[in-house]
Protein backbone atom coordinates (compact mmCIF):
# COMPACT_ATOMS: atom_id res chain seq x y z
CA UNK A 1 0.00 0.00 0.00
CA UNK A 2 2.68 2.09 0.49
CA UNK A 3 4.07 1.81 -2.99
CA UNK A 4 0.49 2.44 -4.21
CA UNK A 5 0.37 5.63 -2.04
CA UNK A 6 3.22 7.09 -3.51
CA UNK A 7 3.54 6.11 -6.80
CA UNK A 8 2.48 9.35 -8.84
CA UNK A 9 0.45 7.37 -11.55
CA UNK A 10 -1.97 6.02 -9.08
CA UNK A 11 -5.22 7.80 -8.88
CA UNK A 12 -6.64 5.37 -6.70
CA UNK A 13 -6.66 2.18 -4.87
CA UNK A 14 -9.00 0.08 -2.65
CA UNK A 15 -8.58 -3.03 -0.93
CA UNK A 16 -10.81 -6.33 -1.60
CA UNK A 17 -13.45 -4.26 -2.72
CA UNK A 18 -14.40 -6.10 -5.77
CA UNK A 19 -16.40 -9.87 -5.66
CA UNK A 20 -15.45 -12.00 -8.21
CA UNK A 21 -17.49 -15.27 -8.09
CA UNK A 22 -16.19 -18.55 -8.84
CA UNK A 23 -17.18 -22.39 -8.35
CA UNK A 24 -15.47 -23.81 -5.75
CA UNK A 25 -16.76 -27.57 -6.16
CA UNK A 26 -17.05 -28.97 -9.81
CA UNK A 27 -19.34 -31.53 -8.97
CA UNK A 28 -21.76 -29.53 -6.66
CA UNK A 29 -21.82 -26.42 -8.29
CA UNK A 30 -21.13 -24.23 -5.65
CA UNK A 31 -20.84 -20.67 -6.02
CA UNK A 32 -17.78 -18.55 -3.48
CA UNK A 33 -16.74 -15.15 -4.27
CA UNK A 34 -12.79 -14.02 -4.53
CA UNK A 35 -12.17 -10.70 -3.16
CA UNK A 36 -8.68 -9.66 -4.67
CA UNK A 37 -6.32 -7.64 -2.85
CA UNK A 38 -6.33 -4.37 -4.88
CA UNK A 39 -8.17 -2.47 -7.78
CA UNK A 40 -6.33 0.10 -9.19
CA UNK A 41 -7.39 3.48 -11.11
CA UNK A 42 -4.30 4.70 -13.16
CA UNK A 43 -4.06 8.00 -14.61
CA UNK A 44 -3.97 6.86 -17.96
CA UNK A 45 -7.63 5.78 -17.07
CA UNK A 46 -6.69 2.19 -17.16
CA UNK A 47 -7.81 0.13 -14.16
CA UNK A 48 -6.48 -3.22 -13.12
CA UNK A 49 -7.47 -5.79 -10.35
CA UNK A 50 -3.97 -7.34 -8.49
CA UNK A 51 -3.64 -10.31 -6.37
CA UNK A 52 -0.53 -10.76 -4.55
CA UNK A 53 0.54 -14.29 -3.45
CA UNK A 54 3.41 -15.55 -2.86
CA UNK A 55 5.28 -17.67 -5.56
CA UNK A 56 5.01 -21.50 -3.69
CA UNK A 57 1.41 -20.97 -3.30
CA UNK A 58 0.61 -19.98 -7.08
CA UNK A 59 0.32 -23.74 -8.22
CA UNK A 60 -2.52 -24.18 -5.08
CA UNK A 61 -5.56 -25.40 -6.70
CA UNK A 62 -7.79 -22.83 -4.64
CA UNK A 63 -5.42 -20.27 -5.67
CA UNK A 64 -5.68 -21.47 -9.38
CA UNK A 65 -9.41 -21.34 -9.41
CA UNK A 66 -9.35 -17.79 -7.43
CA UNK A 67 -6.64 -16.58 -10.67
CA UNK A 68 -8.98 -18.06 -13.31
CA UNK A 69 -12.03 -16.51 -12.06
CA UNK A 70 -10.07 -12.97 -11.80
CA UNK A 71 -8.69 -13.30 -15.52
CA UNK A 72 -11.80 -14.23 -16.58
CA UNK A 73 -13.70 -11.71 -14.91
CA UNK A 74 -11.14 -8.96 -15.47
CA UNK A 75 -11.18 -10.12 -18.96
CA UNK A 76 -15.42 -9.90 -19.55
CA UNK A 77 -14.99 -6.23 -18.04
CA UNK A 78 -12.20 -5.00 -19.70
CA UNK A 79 -9.82 -4.31 -16.86
CA UNK A 80 -5.96 -5.65 -16.72
CA UNK A 81 -5.50 -8.43 -14.56
CA UNK A 82 -1.99 -9.16 -12.63
CA UNK A 83 -0.50 -11.68 -9.92
CA UNK A 84 2.30 -10.15 -8.06
CA UNK A 85 4.67 -12.24 -6.38
CA UNK A 86 7.03 -11.74 -4.01
CA UNK A 87 9.68 -11.47 -7.12
CA UNK A 88 7.52 -9.09 -8.55
CA UNK A 89 7.81 -7.08 -5.28
CA UNK A 90 11.48 -7.26 -4.83
CA UNK A 91 11.72 -5.89 -8.60
CA UNK A 92 9.78 -2.55 -7.37
CA UNK A 93 12.06 -2.14 -4.52
CA UNK A 94 9.68 -2.87 -2.27
CA UNK A 95 11.05 -5.16 1.02
CA UNK A 96 9.05 -8.24 2.50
Amino acid sequence: MLYLDANEKVVSYSYEAIKIPYVSNKRTGKIRNYLPDFFINWEDGTSEVVEIKPKKKLAGVLVQKKVLAGEAWCNANKLSWRVVTEESLKALGIVI
